[in-house]
């Protein structure tokens, strides 16, 4: 029997739903309070903050970073998007006073383009998805300049992930975003690093599958690049 056929065919079915919409960045909120709390009464110095997204999340920093003596801070968080990154800015970065802040977040943001299954709803449009998560990254560039803390605006990482159902204006997206964010970046007078083309596979948009776990997060050959690429901007930084 074929395929068709069998969807034809198909009987109706009970489906619940879903019971609520949870923000990602709430699952480490309390997790991320208590810490902080500590920090700040134990009047720790903290040196960097790595702030973002799962891929800042997963970063092992103590196997890359463990020739610098510093007080490096992890702040990702699994399914970040930059308007929660924007609204947990101020309490998990600028008030520890870290000397650096290393960011990178925008590519959850593009999981608007696809169907939303909780609102039951088409998804966004490219455009509306780029400038939203544009401003969010802009307005915590602000932030940044105005408490005068160091920041290090990271490009994120192309993807290769064929079995969703925009991939292609996924990836169109990434390159835009890093386009645009690089402005930025020039426009406030902050460091920019750019790991987009060395991920970048030989069609020019697609990420190096050798570089990642399965299409979006890179793996410990990814984390090398990131880092040595990383490393060179930081000398300016670290005496």
């Amino acid at each position: 029997m074929s395929i068709q056929k069998n969807i034809l065919q198909m009987k109706p079915w009970i489906k619940p739903g879903y019971l609520s919409q949870v923000m990602r960045a709430d699952e480490r909120r309390m997790e991320f309070d208590c810490k902080n709390q500590t920090l700040i009464q134990k009047e720790c110095k903290v040196d960097m903050v790595f702030i973002g997204d799962s891929i800042i999340q997963m970063w092992e920093l103590s196997a890359y970073f463990q020739e610098y003596p510093l007080r490096i801070i992890n702040r990702g968080i699994g399914g970040d998007r930059t308007s929660s990154l924007l609204h947990r800015f101020r309490a998990d970065a600028v008030q520890l006073k870290p000397k650096i802040v290393v960011i990178m977040a925008g590519i959850n943001d593009s999981w608007d383009l696809e169907f939303d299954y909780w609102k039951q709803e088409e998804g966004k449009r490219l455009e509306n998805i780029l400038q939203e998560a544009l401003t969010n990254m802009e307005k915590i560039v602000k932030i940044s300049v105005e408490e005068q803390v160091s920041v290090v605006l990271c490009s994120i990482l192309p993807t290769c992930m064929e079995w969703t159902n925009h991939e292609r204006d996924r990836q169109k997206y990434v390159h835009l975003y890093n386009q645009e964010l690089k402005k930025k970046a020039q426009k406030y007078g902050v460091v920019f690093v750019d790991y987009y083309p060395s991920f970048l596979n030989e069609d020019g948009y697609s990420l190096r599958r050798e570089l990642s776990l399965e299409g979006l997060h890179p793996n410990v050959f990814g984390y090398d690049i990131m880092a040595e690429i990383l490393k060179d901007t930081l000398r300016f930084f670290i005496k």
